[in-house]
């Protein structure tokens, strides 16, 4: 192999693509070229690679990091490193530090234009069935670690003009674009201008598409790439409602303090060139002394844009006390009602609470149907008796809680649905930002 670009005898830890897959630990002969890295058959005794065992195109590879040891590791296994692909974390055990941080920084090199590389990663290992940094049981789950900025792969800088054209006069303070940054970019010619992530700049000149003259807050000029800046918005500043340092919870404050129904207000977003709106909303049907009475994914329209819609209110009732008892021989959801509506027809707000966990486990469970092995009758015995949905496989610990808490046995233990959405709101954000 003439392009052979480097080549390691490596520890490489079994995959365990297949639930009964044995976890073990092999030598393997590592050849890296321009293409993919491939791993080999490793003979001790005569110090040859033997036969093809696998290999990764470099075009797939989503992320190279390191890995922290586990606890009590041998020495032979201390300096790990994964690479991530379509088929999950192959980890790789180097000898020293050196050997480790050659390979990285060249993979590295190799894949940083590639499409699908990933902003945040699993700095611990895939152990029995867990994530041992962030306890998530789901192997695909999002990473829970952002990259370092200097070790993120930024998008490909423009080629180089063939020659800096005279650069053309400013035009009128009116006409100036603001630009902000999305990337840091380092001069590459004494024209280049240095860029600072999320920092605005003004841009002079456009006469090429690829490299646009700015200037920076302190008045230096010079030539940046068109790619690495988004265009600022304008104007926001003007508004009473835009708020531009406040955080979440400060936004949650103010709104609820003024206790308008409808109220929001626009701040920054933690990525550059984008706002978040904050919404204050008294709730829904059960704040408008509604009970749905037939919450179910069934009855769940979502649109282009992601937004759930509640449909089908032919069991809805508008009560005064959040209360309503329905005559006997009146038709419910067995498979989404809580022991209260099973035995007595007592219909809540913490009924439909109890029904919306069910919901969730729908969507977790990709659309099973609840106690899918029980008739009706055996349904109200056991559940009357505490029997609760299983945690689907795709919900972690703390989405089966939300779950569970709506299933508590008595109504008034149960969370409102407030109550829920900001806890939800708090696990989306954590997802996000963590």
């Amino acid at each position: 192999m003439s392009d052979i670009l480097l080549e390691e005898v490596f520890i490489k830890r079994s995959q365990q693509k297949k639930k009964t897959s044995p976890l073990n630990y092999k030598e393997r002969w590592f050849i890296l070229t321009k293409e993919k890295i491939s791993y080999y058959d490793f003979d001790s005794e005569k110090m040859r690679r033997k036969g093809l065992k696998g290999s990764v195109d470099l075009e797939k590879i989503k992320c190279v990091e390191t890995v922290q040891p586990e606890a009590n590791t041998p020495q032979e296994r201390q300096f790990a490193f994964q690479i991530i692909y379509d088929e999950g974390p192959l980890y790789i055990f180097a000898k020293h530090e050196e050997v480790r941080a050659e390979w990285i920084k060249k993979l590295k090199e190799m894949v940083r234009f590639n499409k699908e590389l990933m902003q945040k990663y699993h700095p611990c290992f895939w152990v029995d069935g867990v994530w041992l940094c962030c306890q998530q049981e789901v192997k695909q789950a999002m990473g829970c670690k952002v990259l370092d900025s200097k070790n993120v792969s930024r998008k490909p800088l423009p080629p180089t003009p063939t020659e800096v054209q005279t650069p053309l006069e400013p035009p009128a303070s009116s006409s100036i674009l603001t630009v902000i940054a999305e990337y840091d970019y380092s001069p590459m010619t004494p024209q280049d201008l240095e860029l600072r992530k999320n920092e605005e700049y003004s841009i002079l000149e456009k006469s090429d598409a690829n490299w646009w003259r700015a200037q920076d807050k302190y008045g230096k000029e010079g030539y940046i790439p068109s790619n690495y800046v988004v265009e600022a918005e304008k104007g926001l500043e003007k508004n009473d409602w835009y708020c531009k340092n406040m955080n979440r919870s400060q936004a949650e404050h103010l709104l609820k303090s003024e206790n308008k129904d409808g109220g929001f207000l626009v701040r920054d977003s933690s990525k550059a060139g984008k706002y978040t709106v904050s919404l204050l909303t008294k709730g829904g049907g059960a704040s408008q002394q509604y009970l749905h009475r037939d919450l179910a994914a069934r009855n769940c329209l979502v649109d282009g844009n992601g937004t759930v819609k509640v449909t089908d209110f032919g069991l809805s009732r508008y009560v005064l006390d959040d209360e309503y008892t329905s005559s006997a021989g009146s038709k419910f959801p067995v498979r989404w009602s809580p022991p209260e509506v099973l035995l007595y027809c007592r219909f809540s707000s913490k009924s439909d609470i109890w029904a919306y966990g069910v919901l969730m486990w729908e969507v977790y469970t990709l659309g099973k149907l609840p106690y899918e092995r029980l008739n009706n009758t055996e349904i109200v015995d056991q559940v009357s008796r505490g029997m609760r949905l299983f945690r689907p496989q795709l919900a972690n610990e703390r989405i089966y809680s939300i779950m569970s808490s709506c299933w508590s046995e008595k109504p008034e233990e149960r969370p409102t649905f407030q109550e829920v959405a900001l806890t939800v709101q708090d696990l989306l954000y954590e997802l996000q930002y963590v």
